[in-house]
């Protein structure tokens, strides 16, 4: 999404007028941490989502499931017909199948045949996506697949919510957003079919992107210039409690169908952002809504302690300049700005590290 207060050929980092807006309000006080702790939450689905294939689809053993009507114990059953080299995708065609615990020393019909079925080692993991569907041998590549598909919801998020975020304002985006990785949250956990979980998976990541990113910008736009790296470093956070999380969920449950039930409940949670967060000034300014900007850190001053009998005619004043700086604003101003002369080596630099 495109700052609020990008110039013709240059993006600004603040100009002088929100300098002095953010100073009257109070650029780090309890308004901007209170909306902090509010978008630590924001980030933590992002978290526990991006990593949760790991622990939907783990590495766990898994071999040709026994036919109904052999009575073998798993260690029998791996020794006398799974092939030594290749349990896990192939076993040995029995031509006669009733003899065979006769033969012992399983040195008869060696011929190899596919597995159709499988059986699971479910002492750590009792029900994953790989059992569940079966995602293993010829099938082992729909996993990356996923990953794959789940990446590509992170790109399109990127785009298509900075777009809109510019357009509709950042909160609702937020709204939207989340309200979006909440539904398909829910139904992942139902999915009846693998593509019905890539498709989930989609856009989960298409969700908690939109969340993540836009709450980023949202509180660069509140915070005072000369605190942003504190605050913006600390907002993953939230990724750190949704890593950490995960690996005591599994731990705990064992079932993804659970696991994805649980890290859902912060989607649930996230539905209060509705009265938590406010719009950002910055955009509403951008925007020409100088009355809502006006409620919004009016009350952002009070919540800070900033006396507006003093300070109420300065606000105005200052609110009504950083107006007049963005009308006055070339409205060709675009994304490709960021690759103009001068800022195109910049900008690859923070796309790679994000």
């Amino acid at each position: 999404m495109v700052p609020s207060d990008v110039k013709k050929n240059v993006v600004s980092s603040e100009t002088n007028e929100e300098e002095d807006l953010m100073n009257l309000v109070g650029g780090d006080g309890p308004w901007q941490r209170w909306i902090f702790v509010a978008i630590i939450l924001c980030s933590v689905p992002d978290g526990c989502h991006n990593m949760a294939m790991t622990f939907y689809a783990p590495n766990i053993d898994h071999w040709c499931a026994r036919p109904a009507y052999i009575n073998m114990s798993v260690q029998e059953w791996k020794y006398k017909a799974l092939p030594p080299d290749d349990q896990h995708c192939s076993r040995y065609k029995y031509f006669n199948l009733s003899n065979i615990h006769e033969d012992t020393n399983a040195t008869k019909w060696k011929e190899r045949i596919a597995c159709d079925s499988w059986e699971y080692d479910r002492s750590v993991f009792r029900n994953t996506v790989l059992s569940e569907w079966n995602l293993v041998c010829d099938k082992e590549w729909l996993v990356s697949m996923t990953k794959s598909i789940f990446i590509a919801g992170y790109f399109l998020s990127a785009i298509v919510f900075g777009y809109l975020a510019d357009r509709i304002g950042r909160k609702s985006v937020i709204i939207i957003a989340n309200a979006i990785s909440l539904i398909f949250s829910i139904v992942c956990a139902f999915s009846t079919s693998f593509i019905m979980f890539a498709v989930c998976r989609f856009f989960i990541a298409a969700g908690v992107t939109g969340v993540d990113n836009t709450s980023f910008v949202l509180l660069m736009e509140i915070i005072g210039p000369k605190f942003r790296t504190k605050y913006g470093m600390s907002t993953h956070f939230g990724w750190i409690i949704g890593y950490m999380s995960l690996p005591l969920l599994a731990w705990l449950l064992g079932d993804w169908f659970w696991m994805q039930l649980i890290i859902t409940l912060p989607c649930i949670l996230l539905l209060s952002t509705y009265w938590l967060l406010p719009e950002s000034p910055r955009w509403l300014l951008a925007q020409g809504k100088e009355d809502a900007a006006l409620e919004i850190l009016s009350k952002a001053a009070k919540k800070n302690g900033m006396d507006l009998t003093e300070r109420g005619t300065k606000l105005k004043e200052t609110i009504y300049r950083t107006t007049k700086a963005h009308k006055n604003e070339d409205a060709s101003v675009n994304v490709l700005q960021l690759f103009k002369r001068g800022l195109w080596k910049k900008s690859i630099i923070v796309f790679y590290l994000w």
